[in-house]
């Protein structure tokens, strides 16, 4: 296993004189290596010109499902949009996607989009696709909701999460981390493909097998009842300009995920992935993800103690996060 040293960022850096020479160089060169392991990995899974596996077939089904959708729920939706785009998803479908979730979304989805162009000459091709089997009882295409509902006072709840690093002992409820992961799911993601996955252990030695590959537990870690390492697949991602969007959707699936255990009454710690290349493939290879798994974040939780001790953590005013009408430059 790589050896799991400081945490990145924390390490103060060398003063002056040729160590400090040596240090900066090494942090530059740390630097791009991380830089170019990021961009060939996404490279290698993205479908940049063509998808190449099934996963990346099923982000373009959903991909393009929601474009269709999308168009359906303007206020001025009109009949005739999305032609290339229905096109191509026919075709996927029609090349063997309703073999999965995202197909059967996708054939949901599409007869939706037909049924609003039915005055509309579509392009060969779709009418096969909407003859295949599947699909069925799926809510795809444009749903009605209602306006403003009551809800709790969010504010509230969100500043009642502290980072916990002490846990009573005992099992965590699995219907617990289901409902947790389940608001995850609900949180957006782009295009709506959800390339997202929470790996979540709660047994006590494979817990341990994980987290010695995070360096910021040591001194907790033990206590904890559970871990997820969240996940986002680089097949589900297209061109150069998604190549961020990976940490984007997984940042709101860790958030969403976080406050769902928080909810249910859990307690809850992110572990910092700012890692080298050798010790994310270290973990990736304890955890057996392949190299399109892009760790997000790790995540422990655990039961609450009657109390505990937290970090105050002081926020800054509220100014410092919001410039609200800013003037706009020129």
């Amino acid at each position: 296993m790589a050896e799991v040293g400081a945490e990145a960022g924390r390490r103060l850096a060398a003063g002056g004189g040729l160590s400090g020479l040596w240090s900066r160089v090494g942090a530059e060169a740390a630097f791009w290596r991380g830089a170019l392991y990021d961009a060939l990995r996404f490279r290698r899974h993205a479908w940049l010109h063509r998808v190449h596996s099934p996963e990346s077939r099923a982000a373009r089904i959903l991909a393009d499902a929601h474009f269709l959708e999308y168009g359906m729920a303007l206020r001025a939706a009109r009949p005739g949009f999305g032609l290339a785009r229905a096109a191509r998803l026919a075709g996927d479908l029609r090349g063997g996607g309703t073999n999965g979730p995202a197909g059967q979304i996708g054939l949901a989805t599409l007869r939706g989009w037909a049924a609003f162009n039915r005055d509309t000459a579509l392009p060969p091709g779709i009418t096969p696709a909407l003859a295949l089997t599947g699909g069925e009882g799926i809510a795809a295409g444009v749903v009605e909701v209602d306006g403003p509902r009551p809800v709790t006072d969010f504010l509230a709840f969100a500043q009642s999460r502290h980072s916990v690093r002490q846990f009573a002992p005992g099992p965590v409820p699995e219907a617990a981390i289901r409902r947790a992961v389940a608001a995850a799911q609900a949180a957006p993601s782009s295009c709506n493909r959800q390339t997202c996955t929470a790996h979540v252990w709660t047994d006590r030695a494979l817990i341990d097998r994980v987290r010695r590959h995070q360096a910021g537990n040591r001194t907790f870690g033990h206590e904890l009842g559970g871990i997820a390492v969240i996940t986002s697949d680089l097949r589900h991602w297209e061109h150069a300009g998604e190549r961020y969007q990976p940490w984007i959707d997984g940042g709101l699936f860790a958030m969403s995920l976080c406050h769902g255990l928080h909810a249910e009454g859990l307690g809850t710690c992110f572990l910092n992935w700012s890692v080298t290349p050798a010790i994310d493939r270290a973990l990736r290879a304890e955890l057996g993800l392949g190299d399109s798994q892009l760790v997000i974040v790790l995540l422990g939780f655990g039961l609450m103690p009657d109390s505990a001790s937290v970090c105050a953590s002081p926020r800054l005013p509220e100014g410092a996060a919001l410039r609200l009408n800013p003037p706009l430059a020129g």
